[in-house]
């Protein structure tokens, strides 16, 4: 068996792309990448930093809708931040939700959770999808075989 290197990107289904690549910039920062390849421009757009791809936005087909459900049955995606960041995050992503909000019916919500060694922030982009910015405080995991 080949070794597993680590996650290489999660696939979010989105109704608009333009409107969810400007979203995932203004609030989290993320860079379009590939843009310029045929590849990864009809349908799917990669979003990372420094070089890495953590995202593939899907656009979803006309005739279906975001994945429905409560939290659990939907699922989430959880970005790493320093721990010396989660302290910004927690102050700045509020305003950055209000002001990048992308229609009417975006929801605000924003949740913090406390596991001790781990703090997350929870909140949703356009298309009610779950986003988890997290921070290790003791340690970040060590996988010790698969």
């Amino acid at each position: 068996m080949g070794e597993i290197l680590g996650l290489d990107h999660a696939a979010v289904g989105v109704k608009d792309l333009q409107r969810s690549l400007t979203w995932y910039r203004g609030v989290l920062g993320l860079k379009h990448m590939f843009a310029d390849d045929p590849m990864f421009n009809d349908g799917i757009a990669m979003m990372g930093v420094n070089h890495i791809p953590l995202l593939a936005l899907l656009r979803l087909p006309s005739s279906e809708e975001p994945l429905q459900g409560s939290r659990e049955q939907r699922g989430h995606f959880a970005l790493r931040t320093k721990p010396e960041d989660f302290s910004v995050w927690r102050a700045t992503l509020p305003d950055l939700l209000r002001r990048h909000k992308a229609h009417a019916g975006q929801s605000l919500w924003l949740e913090e959770q406390d596991y001790g060694q781990q703090r997350s922030l929870f909140f949703q982009d356009p298309d009610t999808n779950e986003i988890e910015v997290a921070a290790w405080f003791q340690g970040e995991p060590a996988c010790k075989g698969v």
